[in-house]
């Protein structure tokens, strides 16, 4: 199996110039807690955590755009990237996420959550192919 197989490609990113309000918001919604973040040109520049929210809280203002709280050493994989690999990768990293890239475009997101699910809900096998 393919990280294309598991990924979340329906995706809410934010923005550089977004706030941490703007984060807390979003994963509170949506009930997530990794957040892509995008520049200008719509390419991944960095991530918010749940974890970096947190530690923010109290240190700095809601208003404080993303850019200053986002980590920027993000690592990726792409959609024809074994899940084996994505998922050694996350634990042996500690990484709660890796943002999905192709071509320099961000495409989706594969979490721990989504492992959890494919150990409980295994994905049934294509038919007729």
């Amino acid at each position: 199996m393919l990280v294309a197989d598991l990924m979340t490609s329906q995706l809410r990113c934010l923005k550089e110039t977004d706030s941490l309000a703007d984060a807390m918001a979003a994963m509170q919604e949506l009930f997530i807690r990794h957040v892509p973040v995008v520049d200008a040109e719509g390419r991944l520049a960095g991530l918010v955590t749940q974890r970096d929210v947190l530690s923010c809280e109290y240190k700095k203002d809601g208003g404080t755009p993303l850019r200053e709280v986002m980590r920027t050493d993000v690592a990726t994989v792409s959609p024809d990237t074994l899940l084996r690999t994505a998922a050694e990768t996350m634990i042996f990293n500690k990484y709660g996420c890796l943002p999905v890239v192709s071509d320099g475009e961000l495409v989706g997101i594969i979490t721990e959550t989504d492992f959890l699910k494919l150990a409980i809900f295994p994905i049934a096998p294509k038919r007729g192919g």
